[in-house]
């Protein structure tokens, strides 16, 4: 169940129009096809019905700063898609490995469809707003709902290649392998 209050809470509630103006959201009917639209982002060619109904499976979380959403190493229940706020992963095994996270990313998407551990730390950097498809959700999505599920392998295909891009620029940039 969705807490209207916690929509005019003191979240950071504005984004980016298409001409890099800044935008306020005032309702959580705002919020809500802001989110969509960051997820269309995520499917292009996708008609906004189904991205819409892909995100009727996700829930709104509020964090504050100084939160973790998860620790390296956990298991992974769910993917979370990044409305408003900011976050960082850091890899806990590498000597200062950190990346920013920006809005309209989508977190977690690999281990939760592959059902493995989480590969980063992700902390909260301030107050953030957060759709989450949890673990029930996505068995849920992948049972009943081909074309949802379908949305869902499509992301996290799009950000593996990205991966694998940027492994293999890094490579070239270096001339050496990854350790």
């Amino acid at each position: 169940m969705v807490e209207p209050n916690l929509l005019f809470d003191n979240i950071k509630q504005s984004f980016l129009d298409s001409n890099d103006n800044i935008v306020k959201m005032t309702s959580m009917e705002e919020e809500q096809n802001h989110a969509v639209d960051l997820l269309l982002r995520k499917c292009p060619g996708e008609e906004r019905k189904t991205v819409e109904q892909f995100f009727s499976y996700f829930t709104r979380e509020v964090y504050n700063k100084g939160d973790v959403l998860w620790k390296q190493g956990s298991k992974s229940d769910c993917a979370k898609l990044l409305v408003s706020g900011d976050l960082l992963a850091t890899l806990e095994n590498e000597a200062g490995t950190t990346e920013t996270i920006s809005i309209g990313s989508m977190i977690g998407e690999s281990g939760l469809v592959e059902n493995c551990n989480r590969n980063s730390t992700v902390n909260v950097l301030e107050d953030s707003i957060l759709y989450s498809l949890s673990r029930d959700s996505w068995e849920d999505m992948k049972d009943n709902d081909a074309q949802c599920a379908h949305l869902m392998y499509a992301i996290v295909v799009r950000y593996l290649t990205l991966r694998v891009q940027h492994c293999s620029n890094r490579i070239f940039e270096t001339r050496c392998l990854p350790i």
